[in-house]
């Protein structure tokens, strides 16, 4: 058996044209990538691979008697796995720019206005996302996860260069950093929008959390960018102070707003921002900075801002009856749901009515700090069903309600009735009174007892708010 040093080296002597641990997906030229432990499976796919045009099998059994020069031979492909895909990779990836975009809260809006800022200078550049109504969009991939395994994205970039694509902008998540799903990504510039409490369920404490995001900027890079509304961005730009620093509240970062200027190291823009909401801009002002770094200048005209578009389910907005106003927002963390009701809040005169649950099989430990935010930041509550999937929803609400001291809200488990409820409460509220239906945002289904059932708070609202 070839070491693995030996094995890249070889591999590098190779003109491949991609590669799949899929055999289904093989193409000419392709590398294969067998991980199976069973000889009998491996050797099936492989020679599948092979007749559909592979030019190498890399397996962690030994098929080498079947498949002669053919087959390079990995005992311990598993762990090595990452090392060969930097090695088919590294010809191609110095062609494009892997922009990553961690955060707690505002990962995919950011991702989104910059896909949108690079679309003003007809830059070519390819959004990973999540939300199915964006991936429809011009040049974005979808992924059923936030951040996919490192083969799949991997995948995705070759794809992306093969467009011709030149930059590729994805969000990392605090599982993708910990199950190493971005090694031996070369990022070209990284940013932090937002960090509070979150997957405990995952991380079992804080401090891994926090660890968790803050590796991902372990590297001293001149392209970071972070906001210091929070104090792991605070951190962050103590420890490198080339950091880029963003804020809503001090006007000390490098980008932020002042009077009506957005102030950035490049010049500042006149604001034609069409939201005022504080984590909005937040987010917005990240998606600015990483477009600085990428051509060190901002040089689209201001105005251009007037057509940035939100992600569906982000705030999204719905008039209703006299002068009344519904929000659905994806707003599913505490620090999330308390900015959101913060700008109802500062932005209408009547009442809020809260509209929210909490998913099940996740951190339990941010139930009980939803449930006092929802009270002390809006005059009625609306507890319901988000996503429970196998856990008892009365459990999920119990520990949800426990610090709720006032008794100005109700208890409704199925999600449309509780919709239904909300808007007929709004209808008896006076003018710009607000209900918010927090917590899935664009979602297109709740997971009940292990099953998808079709849901949108959107299609159910449209449903219900004319016959209300």
């Amino acid at each position: 058996m070839l070491s693995l040093t030996e094995n890249l080296s070889k591999l590098e002597g190779i003109k491949i044209t991609g590669f799949t641990d899929n055999s289904n997906f093989v193409k000419r030229d392709y590398a294969f990538i067998s991980l199976s432990k069973n000889p009998k499976e491996a050797l099936k796919y492989s020679k599948d691979a092979i007749d559909k045009g592979a030019k190498i099998v890399i397996s962690q059994v030994n098929l080498h008697e079947h498949l002669k020069d053919k087959n390079l031979f990995d005992s311990n492909l598993v762990n090595h796995k990452d090392k060969y895909l930097e090695t088919l990779f590294a010809r191609s990836k110095k062609s494009i720019k892997i922009v990553g975009i961690t955060g707690t809260n505002g990962k995919s809006s950011t991702a989104f206005f910059l896909h949108q800022l690079l679309s003003f200078k007809d830059s070519n550049a390819t959004l990973l996302t999540n939300t199915p109504e964006v991936s429809n969009l011009k040049n974005t991939q979808f992924t059923p996860l936030t951040t996919p395994d490192n083969f799949l994205l991997h995948h995705f970039l070759k794809k992306s260069i093969d467009l011709k694509r030149k930059y590729f902008l994805m969000e990392v998540s605090s599982h993708g950093i910990d199950q190493s799903r971005i090694s031996g990504l070369d990022f070209f510039a990284k940013s932090l929008t937002s960090f509070s409490k979150d997957h405990l369920d995952y991380h079992k404490n804080f401090s891994s959390y926090r660890n968790a995001k803050k590796s991902f900027f372990s590297t001293f890079d001149e392209n970071n960018i972070v906001s210091i509304d929070n104090d792991l961005g605070r951190e962050i730009h103590s420890e490198n102070k080339s950091t880029l620093t963003v804020s809503v509240n001090d006007k000390t970062a490098n980008l932020h707003l002042e009077n009506n200027l957005i102030k950035t190291p490049w010049g500042d823009l006149t604001n034609y921002l069409p939201f005022k909401s504080k984590f909005m801009i937040s987010n917005f002002l990240c998606a600015l900075g990483l477009y600085g770094k990428i051509f060190n200048e901002i040089d689209f005209e201001a105005e251009m801002l007037k057509n940035l578009k939100n992600l569906p389910g982000r705030l999204q907005k719905i008039s209703l009856f006299q002068d009344k106003i519904c929000y659905v927002d994806y707003a599913h963390t505490p620090d999330a749901l308390k900015s959101v009701l913060d700008y109802l809040r500062s932005s209408y005169k009547g009442k809020i009515i809260t509209l929210f649950g909490c998913g099940g099989e996740r951190d339990s430990s941010k139930r009980g700090d939803m449930g006092k935010i929802a009270q002390e930041k809006s005059d009625f509550q609306i507890i319901t069903n988000d996503n429970p999937r196998n856990e008892d929803p009365k459990k999920i609400v119990a520990q949800i309600v426990k610090d709720m001291h006032l008794k100005n809200f109700d208890i409704i488990f199925d999600r449309k009735e509780a919709i239904s409820e909300g808007l007929k409460k709004l209808k008896k509220l006076e003018q710009e009174s607000v209900l918010l239906i927090a917590g899935k945002g664009h979602e297109n289904f709740q997971i009940l007892k292990g099953k998808e059932i079709e849901f949108n708070d959107l299609t159910i609202l449209n449903e219900l708010k004319d016959v209300i």
